[in-house]
């Protein structure tokens, strides 16, 4: 019996791969049990060997051949791990990244500047001077990078000037080009207008509407930053004026056949005062305009939404506004008829071209657009593995001693790794790789399913979205799986099994249809271990 041992042994071994064959996600486990039923006892009787010992003994040799039958019971256990799964619905919430500086901005802005119509006289005895002038402005603005933007507004502005006209202006025609002959000793004179002092005030009330390019930025801590506009505006005068508050001009004349000059209190001639007479006010000539602008300044966050904006504006008249018909300076009235009619400083001979500017200070506030949360329902699998065990009772007999049980081995945690699919994303706010809390309770319920799989190793890949730099995004990328993993270890799961990777923003959500940017703010935990690498150990 000893020598047919082995081969039934060998037999055994040789039936178990042919059993775990037979399904492949089933593990079988070969388990027996030894009772001795009965002994057969069989006597023999042999005859004597002719030899001298046995010789002596009359009796015959009688040898006992005792076999034990023993009857084994084989228990059969299969262990099946069936991969199955169920449909399950979430609502997940998009909430809105308010850090997110892109999208539309009102805004409004109130300013006090210093400016005039921008003229200079060619005489050397006039001048002009500047008066402070206010500026109303509201605007849209549409922000398609995180720093750049384009505006469209209007805009009210009111601009004013004081002119201060001097020197001497001399006439030897009258307006039909003949030369001028006293009416009363009919002599010819030459007539001479000094100017003693001589104020007016011009103004002009634009609107305007400004097309611009607009740039902002603010610091790390979001705190304070910076805000500068550059661009242009088609400007439209709606009203304007002129007026003369002080205007004294003395009156005088020469008479070359006399050799004789009469001034003050002579005849006509003299000092008089204009400031009361009709063409001491009116209305000037002028064309549209187009303004070029630029504002500089801080912007201060005051909420979410609303930021505050204090700085400097300067905006000056790209094109000539003066459209007056020169003429020289004097009135039409009835004593002295050579002399032109006066339509105000803007529009004399001696002036240049007028470019109207303005240099000074404004505050606005800034509003910007940012939209509710977005609710989506979610369908998803929920992933699962049931395990099976099936129990088979063989009854066999046999003469096999030898028993033998087998331990589970490894490959159905190969298998249950390879079913795992991969995990939900874990979302992040902007810039940040703070793990919210909602994203930390999902976590826990990923350590669960972890544990279930003790010897595969995880794979956690962080991704950022395509704002910002590339190296930035490349290191914002690797804290955030970072941050997942130590949340990871810090419950329980083993370090030596996570393995952190960062992407930045090399590959987007495959999910992110719409290619909204909180979606690609994410990590992704999935296990990597495959049945070549357990079967190694």
């Amino acid at each position: 019996m000893k020598h047919k041992l082995p081969f039934l042994t060998m037999g055994l071994l040789a039936l178990l791969p042919a059993l775990s064959s037979a399904q492949n996600d089933t593990v079988r486990v070969l388990r027996a049990s030894q009772h001795a039923e009965r002994t057969e006892v069989r006597e023999q009787n042999f005859p004597m060997e002719d030899t001298p010992e046995l010789k002596k003994t009359p009796d015959s040799l009688v040898r006992v051949e005792v076999t034990t039958i023993h009857y084994f019971t084989d228990t059969l256990m299969s262990i099946a791990y069936v991969p199955d799964s169920t449909a399950q619905q979430r609502t997940d919430t998009i909430r809105v990244d308010s850090l997110d500086r892109r999208g539309h901005y009102i805004e409004a802005h109130v300013g006090v500047s210093y400016g005039s119509l921008g003229y200079t006289f060619s005489d050397k005895e006039s001048r002009l001077g500047g008066f402070v002038s206010p500026l109303l402005q509201l605007q849209y603005a549409y922000f398609f990078h995180q720093n750049w933007g384009v505006g469209i507004g209007a805009w009210y502005t009111y601009s004013s000037s004081t002119a201060h006209l001097g020197g001497t202006y001399t006439w030897e025609q009258d307006a039909n080009g003949d030369p001028l002959i006293d009416s009363d000793t009919e002599q010819q004179y030459i007539h001479s207008a000094t100017v003693v002092e001589w104020d007016e005030r011009q103004s002009m009330h634009n609107i305007g509407i400004p097309v611009s390019l607009q740039f902002q930025w603010l610091n790390k801590a979001r705190k304070a930053g910076v805000f500068a506009a550059v661009g242009v505006a088609p400007s439209f005068t709606v009203a304007n004026s002129y007026k003369v508050t002080k205007g004294v001009i003395e009156h005088s004349a020469y008479y070359p056949n006399w050799g004789l000059t009469l001034d003050k209190g002579v005849h006509e001639f003299g000092e008089n005062d204009y400031a009361g007479e009709d063409g001491g006010k009116g209305q000037l000539a002028v064309r549209p305009q187009v303004i070029v602008f630029a504002d500089l300044g801080a912007l201060i966050p005051l909420t979410k939404q609303i930021d505050l904006f204090v700085g400097g504006y300067f905006q000056c008249g790209a094109n000539d506004a003066n459209r007056s018909e020169k003429q020289a300076l004097g009135w039409k009235d009835d004593n002295f008829t050579f002399m032109n009619d006066y339509k105000g400083a803007y529009a004399l001979n001696t002036t240049n071209a007028s470019h109207p500017y303005e240099v000074g200070l404004k505050v606005g506030v800034h509003w910007h657009h940012i939209g509710k949360d977005k609710h989506n329902v979610v369908d998803y699998f929920d992933y699962f593995t049931r395990q099976d065990t099936i129990v088979d009772m063989l009854a066999r007999q046999d003469t096999v001693v030898t028993e033998r049980i087998d331990t589970l081995t490894r490959a159905h945690i190969a298998k249950a790794a390879e079913e795992v699919e991969k995990f939900n994303k874990i979302y992040f706010d902007y810039d940040s790789y703070k793990l919210r809390d909602n994203e930390q309770r999902y976590l826990l319920s990923i350590i669960d399913v972890l544990n279930r799989v003790p010897d595969a190793k995880i794979a956690i890949d962080g991704h950022a979205s395509e704002e910002g730099q590339r190296r930035h995004n490349e290191r914002l990328a690797y804290n955030r799986a970072k941050a997942v993993a130590k949340f990871l270890v810090a419950n329980g799961v083993d370090k030596k099994r996570v393995i952190v990777i960062g992407h930045g923003s090399l590959i987007p959500n495959e999910e992110n249809v719409n290619h909204e940017l909180p979606l690609d703010r994410r990590a992704e935990v999935k296990v990597v271990q495959k049945q070549s690498e357990i079967e190694k150990k």
